[in-house]
């Protein structure tokens, strides 16, 4: 990996004059992971710690030892090792980097490295992970995560398990750590990316609010995240200044789930394009928008548009709260081929409670919007995927969809697409949402299924979908659990962790989706 791409901003430190070597491992291919701002945030924060300092890993294939990008070293060399873990199907590559480094996965068998975890799946329910993780954070990494690293250099890591916020070990009560002010937290500046090799771009991460308040019941950035948080225009401009300068690129990345509410939206854009500057934005929501943000995503060289109307269905999308008024899809899509953008991604769930097919007559009419706007079915891209249940959201009781039902219904929603000429729909494998959920919604159970999985993928297994069959067959009814809905009286793995919305809350606003 090291001969293979060229890096700026790569901090190379010696070993011997430091005090705490930390391992940064990220349970993904190289390219996945250098586009996470996360990534990027953790390796400045830890690296500007004169006495101490941090390497990246990456997931490099199965049975195939991980090594520093900056050294070469192994993970085994390190004091701590860090994982950053984004999505559920993430822990099974981490307890194979462990098993590959020669490391034990269980935390009771290791004499050393130390291992944590953070990452939105960790944060939102620890409990799969609690027999391999000796500490989690959870929640923000900004408050906690320098304060932790000073009490396990001095031997003091453990008292802060349960009394702050953010620090969690197995069987101890503890609550998220959020972020108050992102004015006032810290964002990468000189941040580490490649400048050459094939796939790779340079390009800056620019967060520009965290959290959504939009209230969409099926979603963690709405429910799991914190409340949320806005950097003002005057913050976002510093950070651009300073940024690009230390990064050398003249390409940006906006990150948020909710860039679309920020109420300097235009000053962002307009700032941008007066620099010159290409830029990418996360998708488009169908309400609320100006028809002069259209222009201003074509001039930061924008082809492509993403929006994600989940289902077809009005009455789905008051299931889920996420409605938009009638005719307003039509105006957006105008708006942008107007404007030049020649390219539509399209996001829709299948298994929302009380779906039926019926629910799908709306999806014609959508697509001739977008045909009547401009857009030819070839430049129509659409994706359609199992709605997963995950914990610390409004469905977390929801059962997963049976297999039967999404394949007919999923056999329906690719004919209808068919019928307009839109020949690009694209599905995850329904058995990886089954997993998903399995993981999302899991206990003790899904924390036996991954240690088998590690054994299996330890012994020759391919980690693919063969090596989770035989793992379900173990565990037999287990793994049925999340057919089922769950009592809402009973008390969820997850609840030692105190959410940012209280159960109360989720719990009115499941009721309300099944009203």
């Amino acid at each position: 990996m090291r001969g293979n791409v060229a890096e700026r901003n790569a901090v190379i430190k010696d070993h011997r004059k430091v005090s705490l070597r930390f391992a940064l491992a990220y349970p993904s291919p190289y390219s996945v992971g250098m586009s996470n701002l996360g990534i990027r945030l953790i390796y400045e924060m830890v690296n500007n710690n004169e006495s101490a300092l941090c390497e990246r890993f990456f997931f490099e294939g199965y049975r195939t030892k991980p090594t520093s990008i900056e050294s070469g070293l192994g993970m085994e060399k390190f004091d701590i090792i860090g994982f950053s873990l984004q999505h559920e199907m993430d822990y099974a590559r981490m307890l194979d980097m462990l098993n590959s480094s020669g490391i034990p996965m269980r935390k009771e068998m290791r004499r050393g490295p130390s291992v944590i975890a953070g990452g939105p799946a960790p944060s939102s329910n620890p409990v799969p992970l609690e027999p391999f993780v000796d500490y989690f954070i959870v929640g923000d990494a900004e408050p906690v995560l320098m304060p932790f690293l000073d009490a396990f250099a001095g031997g003091e890591a453990r008292e802060m398990a349960g009394s702050v916020a953010g620090i969690y070990r197995a069987g101890v009560p503890s609550s998220r750590s959020n972020v108050r002010n992102l004015d006032s937290a810290y964002h990468s500046l000189r941040q580490v990316h490649p400048v050459a090799g094939e796939g790779f771009s340079s390009t800056f991460l620019l967060e520009i609010s965290r959290g959504c308040s939009r209230g969409c019941r099926f979603c963690m950035e709405c429910f799991t995240y914190g409340p949320k948080r806005e950097r003002s225009f005057g913050r976002i401009s510093e950070i651009l200044d300073e940024g690009l300068k230390l990064t050398e690129t003249r390409s940006v990345t906006c990150i948020s789930s909710a860039f679309f509410d920020h109420p300097s939206l235009k000053e962002v854009l307009s700032l941008m394009k007066e620099r010159r500057l290409r830029f990418s934005l996360p998708s488009l929501r169908i309400s609320d928008l100006d028809e002069s943000i259209p222009a201003l995503l074509a001039a930061g060289g924008q082809k492509s548009i993403t929006i994600a109307p989940e289902t077809p269905s009005p009455r789905l999308r008051k299931v889920i709260n996420k409605q938009f008024e009638e005719g307003s899809l039509s105006v957006l899509l105008r708006m942008c081929r107007e404007a030049g953008i020649r390219q539509l991604k399209m996001y829709f769930m299948l298994g929302i409670p009380g779906e039926t097919e019926e629910d799908l007559d709306g999806l014609g009419p959508l697509i001739s919007e977008a045909l009547s706007a401009g857009f030819s079915p070839q430049s129509i891209h659409i994706s359609v995927n199992p709605m997963v249940p995950k914990s610390n959201t409004p469905f977390q009781w929801v059962p997963m969809i049976s297999a039967p039902q999404y394949s007919r219904m999923l056999a329906s929603f690719k004919r209808i697409c068919s019928r307009f000429g839109v020949r690009r729909v694209e599905s995850m494998d329904y058995r990886w949402g089954n997993i998903q959920a399995f993981l999302s919604t899991g206990g003790a159970e899904a924390s036996l299924a991954l240690e088998r999985l590690a054994e299996d993928i330890a012994s020759g297994g391919s980690g693919d979908l063969g090596s989770w069959r035989r793992i379900s067959r173990l565990l037999g009814r287990k793994v049925d659990s999340i057919y089922i809905p769950k009592p809402v009286d009973s008390t969820l793995p997850w609840e030692i962790i105190k959410g940012s919305v209280p159960k109360s809350i989720l719990l009115h606003e499941y009721e309300r989706a099944l009203e």
